[in-house]
């Protein structure tokens, strides 16, 4: 048996995060598009993740809602989520790759962060 109570709150926070999630994509996507418009990408995919947690939030309600055991939301509402995560995680595991491979360019081209403000004049 589904806990109501948990998915009641999944609900919400899934909601509202979701919704935060669009509009910080669509704000991102706009910079992008002015600064260069490959820029528009991130913003773009950050939509998409805010559409699968108001999905996922839809499904929820459906089985809050339901009287009888929605096996077929369930499994609809663990597809949405299924999808954030593993989308999220792509970005996470490219993040990471991008931020190894510019400290070791950082590196191999002798640049050194701290020295650069100790050179500034002021």
């Amino acid at each position: 048996m589904v806990d109501k109570e948990r998915l009641n709150a999944l609900s919400k926070w899934g909601g509202f995060v979701g919704v935060m999630t669009i509009i910080s994509g669509i704000i991102s996507a706009l910079i992008g598009v002015f600064a260069f418009v490959v820029g528009a990408i991130p913003g773009i995919i950050t939509i998409i993740l805010g559409v699968k947690l108001i999905n996922a939030r839809a499904q929820a309600d459906a089985l809050i809602s339901a009287n009888i055991e929605g096996e077929q939301n369930l499994n609809v509402l663990f597809d949405h989520l299924n999808g954030y995560f593993k989308i999220q995680g792509i970005l996470i595991i490219v993040s990471l790759v991008l931020l190894v491979i510019s400290i070791v360019v950082a590196f191999a081209t002798g640049f050194n962060f701290f020295d650069s403000f100790m050179t500034t004049p002021i």
